[in-house]
């Protein structure tokens, strides 16, 4: 098994509700296919089958446990991200729920997935949020981001929000959008999360995860 194989087992293959809910709310309303780059153990491709009954929905692993329940519903193509070029199709949204962060190369894997979104589609991904006040705190105290600690090696590479909508929007994506998901524990507070007044007021400073969500022009 190689080293992104081992980060993925690593990860779990599972995503928050949180941040699925935030992936759901930057979806279009109508669509008619969905392409999931790292869906692992398939949560967001359970929640739109259940939902979206006619719509195409394909997922993307590079290993293959997408549960056998998910099989008659949901095209699967094991394998890394960029073997999805050799296919001619396209997709009216492709989403990266918390992978871009697994990767050795996550700037071209977001580009192959910027090339897969169809005229008039979304690409929306989302990955550990670097810009938090914990986050920022630890590493101005022990030089790490609080979601790359050593003892966490599935994270391997930190993702810039404003570099991977400069990436997006040279591979011709548009309309940008940066939204945060899941709360985080106040620093030095025992555990307390933000209240609710605080993440609406500084959403950067107190939610884990970033969404990115960008657009192709019809």
């Amino acid at each position: 098994m190689d080293a992104q194989a081992a980060a993925q087992v690593g990860s779990g293959g599972t995503s928050s509700n949180e941040v699925l809910d935030e992936i759901l709310r930057q979806a279009p309303d109508r669509f008619d296919s969905w392409l999931d780059i790292g869906c692992g153990t398939g949560d967001l491709l359970r929640v739109l089958a259940a939902r979206y009954s006619r719509a195409d929905l394909v997922g993307n692993d590079i290993l293959p446990w997408l549960p056998a329940e998910l099989h008659g519903r949901v095209g699967f193509r094991a394998g890394p991200a960029e073997a999805l070029l050799v296919s001619e199709t396209r997709f009216d949204v492709v989403s990266l729920i918390e992978v871009l962060e697994h990767l050795e190369a996550p700037w071209s894997v977001l580009r192959v997935a910027a090339q897969l979104v169809a005229p008039g589609g979304t690409l929306i991904a989302s990955t550990p949020n670097i810009a938090t006040l914990r986050s920022r705190l630890e590493f101005g105290l022990c030089g790490r981001l609080t979601a790359f600690r050593p003892e966490h090696p599935p994270h391997m590479t930190p993702i810039i929000p404003h570099v991977a909508t400069r990436l997006l929007a040279e591979e011709g994506l548009t309309d940008m959008r940066v939204t945060y998901a899941c709360t985080d524990v106040v620093p030095h507070a025992r555990g307390r999360r933000w209240p609710e007044f605080l993440v609406r007021a500084q959403p950067r400073l107190s939610l884990t995860s970033v969404v990115i969500t960008a657009a192709r022009r019809p």
